[in-house]
């Protein structure tokens, strides 16, 4: 697990000097001749595909989200400030925010982060089990948990329903 997390951390500060250096590459991009430039484009679209999804980058945004009494809660203008501290980037993105918001209300809808309304705003937090590394073994397998939880309760619920139809008692 410790070396999973030191792994995760310099994976972020990698990701983080590639981000730099393709900003870099962009601004010159416009110096050089065109066969050079083509060049650089390839090495940005590979180094893109490396690049976290959307989803991703608004779980680990609010995810990180965590101090000592929990869960924050943030509306989705903080999300994707976070998301840009963490230097997610958002150049293919025509309205990064509207993306943000439709990301965030999805995962609300598949219930894998929570939101609440307050003052007329809504605002969203991580939810799920918080030890370590968002994608770490332990939060795996405690969301493992979780998930046969949810799924023995709905089993249970259908079971119960197909009984009250057919006019067997149910007991509590």
């Amino acid at each position: 697990m410790l070396e999973l997390d030191l792994l995760l951390e310099k994976r972020a500060l990698i990701n983080g000097r590639i981000f730099e250096l393709k900003e870099t590459v962009r601004a010159l991009g416009h110096s050089v001749d065109d066969k050079r430039r083509e060049q650089l484009m390839d090495i940005l679209e590979e180094v893109g595909a490396f690049s976290p999804r959307l989803t991703d980058a608004v779980k680990d945004a609010l995810y990180s989200a965590f101090n000592e009494n929990g869960h924050r809660q943030l509306p989705a203008i903080q999300v994707k400030e976070l998301m840009e501290v963490r230097r997610f980037d958002f150049a293919n993105f025509p309205n990064p925010l509207a993306s943000v918001h439709s990301t965030l209300r999805r995962l609300f809808d598949q219930r894998e982060i929570g939101s609440t309304m307050k003052g007329g705003v809504t605002l969203y937090f991580w939810n799920g089990p918080h030890y370590g590394a968002r994608r770490g073994l332990a939060n795996m397998l405690a969301t493992d948990a979780e998930q046969r939880r949810r799924m023995d309760r709905k089993i249970r619920e259908r079971i119960e329903r197909r009984l009250r139809k057919s006019g067997l008692v149910v007991k509590p």
